[in-house]
C-alpha cells in the first residue's frame, strides 16, 4: 500500500529520534513525489517518545499544463504539457511536452519509479532553432539554423545525502545549416554540422532554494561530465565535457541579497565538432543550444574558445512587496589552452533589471550593455521561464 511504500521511500523506521529539520525534510520529500497536494505532521502524546502523525491529501494522478510566455528575442511562446500517471508514488508514466513558437521543440518521457530504486527513464525529443528568424536586437554576429533530434536512456532519483544523480547514455542526430558569422572563435571542427553523436553522461546537482526566482536563501550547485565517443557517418575524435555552475544568495540585511554565481564549460580533445561549440548570450541559458550559458549584454549567441568561465554578480533589492531592483554584471574569460587563460581582457557585460512577481509569472524588464557589442539593448518578458 502507500503507506508501506512512502515508508520504504523515505527510509522511516518505528522509534526513530528526529529533529524539527528532520520533519522538515521529510515533509519535503513527500511532497517532492508529486503525488500530494497537501502534506501535515503532528506529534501526540503530552511526554517523549511522541507519535508522529502525517496526513496526506492525495492529488490528481494525470496532469494538463498550458503556459504561456512573450519577451523581445522570441515574441511570443507556448508550452503544453500533458502528464499520464505522472503523480503515482511507483509504476509507469508518461510525459508529453512541446513548446510552440519561434525555437518550438517537443519532447516524450517515460519513467518507471520503484521504491528504494532509481528511476528508469527513457526520452525521445526534437528542436529547431533559426536565428535567421530572430532578427530583434541582432547583434551576436552569428546566425544559424540547428536541428537536434535525440534518445537518451537514463537513471535518475539516484540520492547521495543532499545531492541528486543522473547518468544515461544518450544518441543525438544534429543538422546545422545556414551557418554565418563574422566572428566565429575557437578551436572547432567547421566540417562535422551534419552528425550522429553517442555520449556517455552524469550530472549530479543540489538545490536549496526557498523560490524558484527571487530567493532570499540557499544556494544552487551542479556539475555535469559527458563523454562524446562515437559518431556517424562522419568519424570523429572522442572528447569530453565538463560543464559546473553554482549560485548562493547572501543577505545583506534588510531587503538587499548579494547573489554571486558562476558557469564553467571545459571542451578536451582536438577538433571538438561545432555542434558542441561553447556559446553565450541572451538571458535564458539553454534556450537556443543545450549548452548555452546566460550572459546579460549579449543578445542570442555569441561562440566562445574550448575553455569558458563566466563570472556573475547580483545586487537585488526588493523595493516594495514582489517589487525587485537588481544590477547585474557578469565577466567572461575564454581560451583554448590554460596555459593562455590569463591572456587577454575578456569581456563584461552589466544590466539594470526590474522586476515584479505575479500570479502568472515574473515581469521583468532591464536595459543593458557589453563591450562585446559596444552597444546599449533592452529586453522585456513576462511569465515563467520555459
Amino acid at each position: 500500500d502507500e503507506r508501506s511504500i512512502l515508508m520504504d521511500r523515505l527510509d522511516l523506521e518505528l522509534n526513530q529520534k528526529m529533529s524539527r529539520a528532520d520533519l522538515d525534510d521529510v515533509v519535503a520529500q513527500i511532497y517532492g513525489t508529486q503525488a500530494y497536494d497537501f502534506v501535515t505532521y503532528e506529534l501526540l502524546g503530552t511526554q517523549e517518545p511522541f507519535r508522529l502523525v502525517i496526513t496526506c491529501r492525495k492529488g490528481p494522478v494525470h496532469q494538463f499544463g498550458l503556459g504561456v510566455r512573450g519577451d523581445t528575442e522570441e515574441i511570443v511562446s507556448v508550452l503544453l504539457n500533458l502528464g499520464l500517471f505522472t503523480h503515482k508514488l511507483n509504476g509507469n508514466s508518461y510525459d508529453l511536452e512541446a513548446k510552440i513558437g519561434a525555437n518550438p521543440y517537443l519532447r516524450l518521457n517515460w519513467a518507471y519509479d520503484q521504491p528504494k530504486f532509481p528511476t528508469l527513464n527513457a526520452r525521445v525529443s526534437v528542436r529547431w532553432t533559426d536565428l535567421n528568424m530572430l532578427r530583434f536586437n541582432n547583434d551576436n554576429r552569428l546566425s544559424f539554423s540547428y536541428l537536434n533530434a535525440s534518445q537518451e536512456l537514463y537513471m535518475s532519483n539516484m540520492h547521495c545525502k543532499y545531492f541528486d544523480i543522473k547518468a544515461g547514455i544518450k544518441n543525438e542526430t544534429i543538422d546545422i545549416r545556414n551557418l554565418r558569422a563574422s566572428q566565429f572563435i575557437g578551436d572547432y571542427d567547421l566540417t562535422q554540422l551534419t552528425n550522429d553523436f553517442v555520449s556517455l553522461y552524469a550530472d549530479v546537482n543540489t538545490d536549496t532554494f526557498d523560490d524558484g526566482y527571487f530567493p532570499t536563501k540557499g544556494f544552487k550547485i551542479g556539475a555535469s561530465y559527458n563523454w562524446t565517443f562515437a559518431g556517424f557517418p562522419n568519424r570523429f575524435n572522442p572528447f569530453h565535457t565538463i560543464h559546473t555552475d553554482g549560485k548562493v544568495v547572501i543577505p545583506m540585511g534588510g531587503s538587499v541579497a548579494l547573489i554571486p554565481s558562476y558557469d564553467f564549460r571545459f571542451l578536451i580533445g582536438p577538433d571538438i565538432p561545432v555542434a558542441y561549440f561553447n556559446a553565450i548570450g541572451g538571458y535564458l541559458p539553454g534556450r537556443y543550444l543545450d549548452q548555452q550559458v546566460s550572459f546579460v549584454g549579449i543578445g542570442k549567441l555569441a561562440a566562445m574558445k574550448n575553455i569558458l568561465t563566466v563570472y556573475r554578480a547580483d545586487l537585488r533589492v526588493k523595493v516594495a512587496k514582489n517589487h525587485y531592483l537588481t544590477a547585474i554584471a557578469n565577466y567572461v574569460r575564454t581560451c583554448d589552452f590554460l596555459v593562455s587563460y590569463a591572456v587577454g581582457p575578456g569581456n563584461i557585460g552589466a544590466a539594470l533589471q526590474y522586476s515584479y512577481d505575479t500570479i502568472f509569472g515574473p515581469f521583468s524588464a532591464n536595459i543593458h550593455w557589453s563591450d562585446f557589442t559596444g552597444k546599449v539593448g533592452v529586453y522585456f518578458s513576462a511569465g515563467y521561464n520555459f
